[in-house]
This record gives C-alpha cells, sequence and structure tokens, in this order.
C-alpha cells in the first residue's frame, strides 16, 4: 500500500524548547529556593545534597530535551492519510508504527494549547473504541484540513458497512 507520510509543523522544535526552558527555569526556581530554606532553617544536611542533586538533573535534562530529544522528535514523526487507514510514525531507536482503520474512528478532536495558541499550531486527536491517537504540532490550515478529511473519510467508511 502506498502511504505518502508528511512531517509535521516546522515550529515543532520552537514550541518543544520553549515548553521545557519553561518548565526547566520553574523547576530550578523551586529548587533554589529550597537550597536557601535549608540554610535558614538548618535542615538536615543531606536534605541539600539531595536538592543539589535533583537541580543537576534538571539543568542537564534540559540540555538533552533541547539539543537532542526536540530534533530527533521533529525528524523522526511522520502522519500519512490514505482512503482507508491514517498511519502515524515516530521514533527513532524503536519505531512505532499505528495504523488507524477510517471506519474504526469515533471522533477528531483539534487541541491547542497556551504555548502552541501562540504559535498558531494544533493537534489532531482521533479517538477509537480502543483508545487516542494523535498527531501534534500541526499548522492550522494542516490540521483543520486533516480533520475534515478525516471526518468525511470516516463518515463514508461507516455508511459503507
Amino acid at each position: 500500500m502506498d502511504v505518502t507520510y508528511y512531517k509535521i509543523s516546522e515550529k515543532t522544535p520552537k514550541i518543544r524548547n520553549l515548553h521545557e526552558l519553561i518548565t526547566s527555569v520553574l523547576t530550578i526556581i523551586v529548587l533554589i529556593a529550597l537550597l536557601v530554606c535549608t540554610h535558614i532553617f538548618s535542615w538536615w544536611s543531606w536534605v541539600e545534597y539531595v536538592v543539589f542533586g535533583l537541580l543537576v538533573l534538571t539543568i542537564s535534562g534540559a540540555f538533552w530535551a533541547i539539543l537532542i530529544e526536540t530534533p530527533l522528535f521533529y525528524k523522526s514523526f511522520h502522519y500519512g492519510i490514505t482512503e482507508d487507514y491514517l498511519f502515524i510514525k515516530s521514533g527513532i531507536f524503536t519505531i512505532s508504527e499505528t495504523v488507524v482503520p477510517m471506519a474504526k474512528i469515533q471522533s477528531i478532536e483539534l487541541n491547542q494549547g497556551m504555548l502552541m495558541r501562540k504559535f498558531n499550531v494544533f493537534s489532531v486527536t482521533v479517538t477509537t473504541m480502543k483508545g487516542h491517537h494523535a498527531i501534534p504540532y500541526l499548522d492550522e490550515a494542516v490540521a483543520k484540513e486533516i480533520r475534515e478529511e478525516i471526518a468525511k473519510l470516516a463518515r463514508l467508511k461507516e455508511l459503507d458497512e
């Protein structure tokens, strides 16, 4: 079966990196506040070591997410639509390919978080009896086009049965 795979929005790395940066900065602020509290309130000395270890893990995790994870995610996530199936393919080390029959799709949602709203991108989520399947980080026009196409194809398959 010939499937044409498409990439997600070019804005994906910016959005994911900004999300990671915000999360990491907030976590670092909380950890620094805990470090200050260990000195002010004379908490046990081991608490300082634990908080410092968490601080190091947070910073190294942010670097990992921004420099390695996000570019790999962007390069590896693809989706395709045929008349009968929705294909979602992702992964570098463990490649996952999900095939969703159009006849099994029960609902289609467009989701948009705060950062996604700023960059005008959406996530399309299709629901089947078995679960949810999402195509994240799609430009608005593409997301709405995919929603309409899947709705039309799923409806046609429903009428055929």
